[in-house]
């Protein structure tokens, strides 16, 4: 194999779109990645393999300029000017840190590495991780000194699957010593239109760990104006147009049945642990964590409410076919997803099915493997969780339908 400028470690939502930007930039990339069938569906484009973060535009150019390279991790890690770790980092028990995937990459780069190569941790990360996690393991396997011998750095990308483009997103970088940061900023700087570097790697894992949970105090929030709302019998909608036309102190969060993800509710999980592990209290992100784990239970009681109310039969009888189980729309990921907390929560008491074009197959806490049925499926009742922007509307005249993608079961007309 020729020389490899860049090895991005993990194909996923964050690394693959980060190895395609490298190679238009010019350089070469070899892509990494633990799971055999995703190094072939990228390398085959199945439909779907960018994951709403590259498109097939995009892939295809980047595979056909022979700039980017993929390989199973069985292959073995090999010798390159700059390593950028892109592997899942979720929440483990009381929401901290699952370091495991992370530390391993950690080792394989570290067994292949050279002096002078320049490591980017581009997973989110818990304050302290890449100082206390990653540098030690790097320094032990390969015996190399961190800011002398090899250079580490963190970068957390920001990323909105549905939405392609991460390259015209800034991005926060810092280095473990200014030479570091200086050879990270010089490569993010040809992925990225604008770098914005801080001071330290635990400032830059902050930054992502608050902006998350930013969002996730706020949709909390804005759940709880809903409720409120409700009880004054005043449309949500309306008062928070009418907030948004405040030019300055005011950014708008939409309620809903919970906010899901990879990033915002692990990224609030972390913030909160990080705070406890330094003897320090976070009342407000508490608070928000708890109203979104409460919202897809939320969210089945109002349902079995509007059913009374409406003279229908109750969820215990019904079979329910859910539209919808993404945790945003246009997008493939259902981790943490509210629609699936929803299923899970239904399937208790009713018999559920669910349809979505983006997820073939779904697995329920129970064990229980649901297949997307057509949403003509047989059902008593449909739940709108989430709307795919890119298919057809849910229409059924023969059923109730019930719009919940806002967290408050709508009956559509």
């Amino acid at each position: 194999m020729d020389i490899i400028d860049i090895t991005v470690i993990g194909l996923g939502f964050t690394g693959l779109p980060t190895a395609v930007a490298a190679a238009r930039s010019g350089l070469t990339v070899l892509g990494v990645d633990a799971s055999a069938e995703r190094v072939r569906e990228i390398s085959e484009q199945r439909p779907g393999c960018g994951l709403t973060t590259v498109t097939e535009q995009e892939l295809n150019s980047a595979l056909a300029s022979g700039r980017l390279l993929l390989r199973h991790s069985t292959q073995g890690i090999p010798h390159s000017n700059v390593y950028v770790l892109c592997v899942p980092t979720p929440a483990g028990r009381h929401g901290r840190l699952d370091v495991s995937l992370l530390a391993q990459a950690a080792d394989e780069v570290a067994k292949a590495m050279r002096p002078g190569a320049l490591v980017i941790v581009q997973s989110t990360c818990a304050p302290g991780t890449v100082e206390e996690v990653v540098l030690p393991r790097i320094a032990a396997v390969s015996g190399l000194c961190a800011g002398l011998d090899f250079h580490l750095a963190h970068s957390p990308v920001r990323t909105d699957p549905g939405n392609v483009g991460v390259d015209t997103v800034p991005r926060v970088v810092a280095g473990y010593t200014p030479r570091c940061t200086e050879l990270a900023v010089r490569f993010v700087s040809r992925v990225a239109r604008r770098v914005v570097a801080v001071s330290s790697t635990r400032a830059a894992e902050l930054v992502k760990i608050f902006e998350n949970t930013f969002r996730m105090v706020n949709i909390s929030l804005a759940n709880e104006l809903a409720a409120l709302c409700r009880a004054q019998r005043v449309d949500v909608d309306e008062v928070l147009e009418a907030a948004g036309s405040k030019p300055y102190g005011f950014l708008r969060h939409r309620p809903g049945p919970g906010a899901g993800g990879d990033c915002i509710p692990v990224s609030a999980g972390f913030f909160t642990a990080s705070a406890r592990r330094h003897g320090l209290h976070s009342p407000v992100v508490d608070a928000a964590i708890a109203v979104n784990d409460a919202m897809p239970a939320h969210t089945v009681h109002r349902l079995r409410e509007a059913l009374a109310a409406r003279g229908l039969p109750p969820l215990r009888r019904s079979r329910v076919l859910v539209a919808g189980v993404t945790y945003k729309p246009d997008t493939a990921n259902v981790r943490q997803s509210a629609a699936v907390r929803v299923i899970n929560e239904l399937s208790g008491e009713a018999d559920v099915a669910y349809h979505d074009p983006y997820v073939p197959s779904l697995l329920l806490d129970n064990g229980t493997t649901l297949v997307s049925q057509p949403v003509s499926a047989p059902a008593d009742l449909v739940l709108i969780m989430t709307r795919h922007a890119a298919h057809e509307p849910v229409r059924r005249d023969d059923v109730p339908v019930f719009d919940c993608s806002s967290g408050d079961p709508v009956e559509v007309a």
